[in-house]
């Protein structure tokens, strides 16, 4: 059972990985997304579209590599938290919005789409962070 936090682990942090490269390898593409939130004027969009998509390749890698866990993991808990936050302040102005998270989004994005996936990964991320195997599933030989 010790293998299964490490999957979590992977797979949290493959997903924010993969998501920054989309995002890195198209700058441009995911500054319109940005600025299709309507919530920060430029130069902050800009600074927003450079800076998120490392941040989400470092955060992600941390998670999985074990290297700096914790402080990836809060990284990314507090990037849901942020994107969940900015989700419903475009909802609630009426805002048509473009995701973006995974390297651009042709159309406009369902809101509600967004916020399922985002508290999906938002209690992936908690389970990551917060579960800890037992000593006695440890030290169990039946658990391997």
């Amino acid at each position: 059972m010790i293998w299964f936090p490490r999957i979590l682990h992977l797979l949290l942090g493959g997903i924010f990985v993969y998501a920054g490269v989309m995002k890195a390898a198209r700058p441009l593409v995911f500054l319109d997304d940005v600025r299709s939130f309507a919530l920060l004027p430029d130069p902050y969009a800009a600074l927003l579209a450079m800076f998120l998509p490392w941040l989400e390749i470092f955060a992600g890698v941390a998670v999985i590599t074990g290297r700096m866990r914790k402080g990836g993991l809060l990284l990314l808990t507090a990037s849901l938290i942020v994107f969940l936050i900015a989700i419903g302040i475009a909802w609630a102005r009426g805002t048509d919005i473009r995701c973006g998270c995974f390297g651009g989004d042709v159309e406009s994005s369902s809101y509600l789409t967004l916020i399922v996936r985002d508290l999906l990964l938002l209690g992936l991320a908690l389970i990551c962070h917060f579960w800890r195997p037992s000593i006695k599933m440890l030290s169990d030989p039946s658990n391997a």
